[in-house]
């Protein structure tokens, strides 16, 4: 299984045509919670790739290459679990891909066609909302999990010298 952590808006490609995006973070009630991020878990077939949708936007460059890669610098502070959480996950799969939470299919809505030109076929869009430890299946051999809800809470700044 693989593992990424993803705060709202990011993006997991799995493949070519199947896109994983974080739409909201938010408790039990529906409210937004700031700062959250979620552990998904992916598991497909070795041959599928599993990108970060802004590593493919670099173009597959190796990480930390070329002269603007940013240094990063740990910042003190604490992590903590937020145990009353979901994820409002966006997926888009081609047409007849079949997309359940927890063994029950869902109803997905027809994808925005394409520019014209385009020779991409059509798309589905499914929004699924998942609590801690529930399974998105796709096409019966792609897995995605919300395995944990998390915060960084950053230590405030010490002045030095007081």
């Amino acid at each position: 299984m693989l593992v990424l952590t993803r705060k709202r808006h990011e993006t997991v490609i799995v493949g070519d045509e199947i896109r994983v995006t974080v739409e909201e973070i938010s408790d039990t009630d529906g409210r937004h919670l700031s700062g959250t991020r979620v552990r998904l878990g992916f598991q497909c077939p070795r041959q599928l790739a599993i990108e970060r949708s802004e590593c493919r936007a670099r173009g597959g460059s190796t990480f930390g290459s070329g002269a603007d890669a940013k240094s990063a610098q740990a910042r003190p502070g604490k992590v903590s679990e937020v145990p009353d959480a979901q994820v409002q996950l966006r997926v888009q799969v081609p047409r007849r891909v079949p997309v359940c939470l927890n063994g029950t299919p869902t109803v997905g809505l027809e994808s925005p066609r394409e520019p014209s030109g385009s020779d991409q076929r059509g798309m589905m869009l499914y929004r699924i909302t998942c609590r801690r430890e529930d399974m998105v299946s796709i096409c019966k051999n792609i897995t995605v999990a919300a395995l944990a809800f998390y915060r960084f809470e950053p230590y405030p700044d010490v002045v030095a010298g007081s």
